[in-house]
């Protein structure tokens, strides 16, 4: 059994909380389907008619990104990131559990920081009244929503893991 699996894990997250963040993968996952669903109707209409839906590279471009930072959040509730564990491996389950909250404390502050980027960048882009000029045409701060929004959640979930540790025995009970 990988024993870097059983070190203690932050409390389970319950309520409003568990939903927002399962809604999140959710959403994600219609986003990836709507893309892939975009794509192949606008090459089949490209292909077969004379028609085309020329907004689709573009829409699959913010789709892509507001996908990717919706679901960041749920996969780390979910425990689902990418984790290089060989150096956890080599230590005692102490040091692993003090290694952990110290990652989660660094991944705290650098989203901390992300999300006042994107707060800052979105305001001056909506002060300065800036737009996006593509075959769509929308505002530019638009595009630091969802910035805002996923690296917001992962700094709750960064927070939320700092918070009193439970081992795994204690979650089976």
């Amino acid at each position: 059994m990988d024993t870097v699996l059983e070190q203690p894990r932050a409390l389970p997250a319950k309520g409003y909380y568990h939903r927002l963040l399962t809604g999140c993968g959710v959403l994600a996952a219609l986003m990836f389907a709507l893309m892939g669903g975009l794509v192949c109707t606008d090459i089949f209409l490209r292909n077969l008619t004379s028609l085309s839906m020329p907004w689709t590279v573009e829409v699959c471009e913010y789709l892509l990104m507001t996908a990717t930072l919706v679901a960041a959040p749920w996969l780390l509730y979910q425990e689902g990131h990418i984790r290089i564990d060989i150096l956890l491996r080599a230590l005692s389950p102490e040091w692993r559990s003090w290694a952990d909250r110290l990652i989660s404390a660094l991944g705290l502050l650098i989203c901390v920081l992300l999300t006042w980027f994107a707060v800052d960048v979105a305001l001056d882009k909506a002060q300065q009244g800036s737009l996006v000029f593509k075959v769509l045409v929308f505002p530019e701060w638009w595009l630091n929503l969802p910035m805002i929004f996923g690296f917001g959640l992962m700094t709750l979930e960064f927070a939320r893991r700092l918070l009193p540790l439970r081992s795994v025995e204690e979650e089976v009970e």
